[in-house]
């Protein structure tokens, strides 16, 4: 029996918060990680008109970096006295927002797991680089179509292997994050959760997962965090209880089965994957949730026609361009559900 998404398709009303006009109970990609010659994306980069430039180091993704090398188990920094390379490639920003939050690329070299696909491919230690998009699901953020154009373009490549996706859906919970509830948490995440839950400030996290696909899973409270970024990312008291889980898929690069982003969202690992995010969502207590913004990402990154519109033209991610999309008949790309 083929299984069926509970999917809702509501009015445009109902994806709307009371003042803020966001795009909330949606599911969508955030998170797109790639392996990529440096050279090549270098060279692309060139074509484009794009500047790669150093990442300040108080950046917090630095420690995220750090944390993967010291993680090392066969302690090649210490060995091999190798240092980290984080860079950026800056986007362009929605015009006239102003102080807009910055959105980019990040490049980052000299890394274990780069180290490990360089010895696979008999190459040089520093031929490979970790791409990295993120950004592509926050509904507070303004993203503009020009960005995701030239992201599409990188993630076209079949030499970029896809490392890993992340899935986030954002709903309204009033439960509280705290110590008191992670055991609650914990059992109704089961059986993802049978290798421990981690409660981290407002998050619970879920870092290592026994599945085939899914390496990672986070349910965090999305409004206190937005707060932190208040003064670019206006956040109203509407939005109260705003939470949203975030689901980690990731892909061996050193496959030959691997050939890029748009060949994997092409295929039933794609769709079973789906499932498997919707599995996750209803035992954190996610009963329903729309995919009206996953299939426009979808739609745009297959065809950028689908953003030529004058309001997705202004905004990728506004709720007229969502709303716009919905109401056209061009499909590049459906879900089969």
């Amino acid at each position: 029996m083929t299984k069926r998404l509970k999917v809702n398709y509501p009015s445009i009303a109902d994806i709307l918060s009371l003042n803020g006009r966001f795009m909330l109970n949606n599911q969508g990609i955030d998170t797109i990680q790639q392996v990529a010659r440096y050279e090549v994306f270098q060279k692309m980069a060139d074509k484009l008109g794009l500047t790669i430039e150093p990442m300040a180091k108080s950046h917090k993704l630095y420690k995220k970096i750090l944390d993967e090398v010291n993680a090392d188990t066969k302690q090649r920094r210490n060995r091999e006295g190798f240092t980290p390379i984080v860079e950026i490639v800056k986007l362009p920003k929605v015009k006239g927002q102003g102080r807009a939050k910055d959105f980019y690329i990040s490049i980052v070299r000299n890394t274990p797991t780069l180290f490990d696909v360089a010895t696979h491919h008999k190459k040089a230690k520093d031929s490979f680089c970790m791409v990295t998009y993120a950004g592509l699901h926050q509904p507070s953020k303004k993203i503009s179509s020009d960005a995701i154009k030239i992201i599409d373009k990188f993630l076209r490549r079949k030499a970029f292997k896809l490392c890993s996706v992340d899935i986030a859906i954002d709903t309204k919970d009033h439960r509280p994050i705290n110590k008191g509830g992670i055991k609650a948490f914990k059992s109704s995440l089961m059986p993802y959760s049978n290798r421990g839950v981690i409660l981290q400030k407002n998050s619970y996290y879920i870092n290592f997962v026994d599945h085939t696909s899914i390496s990672k899973i986070i349910f965090y409270d999305k409004y206190k965090k937005q707060l932190e970024q208040q003064g670019k990312e206006i956040i109203t008291n509407d939005l109260k209880g705003w939470k949203r889980l975030e689901i980690t898929l990731t892909f061996d690069v050193t496959k030959r089965e691997n050939k890029g982003f748009n060949h994997y969202i092409e295929s039933i690992n794609f769709i079973d994957d789906l499932y498997e995010v919707e599995a996750v969502a209803g035992r954190a207590g996610i009963k329903s949730f729309k995919n009206d913004y996953l299939i426009y990402q979808l739609n745009s990154f297959v065809d950028n026609r689908v953003m030529n519109n004058q309001e997705s033209k202004e905004q990728f991610n506004s709720v007229e361009a969502l709303e716009r999309f919905r109401q056209s008949e061009f499909r590049r790309y459906l879900l089969p559900f």
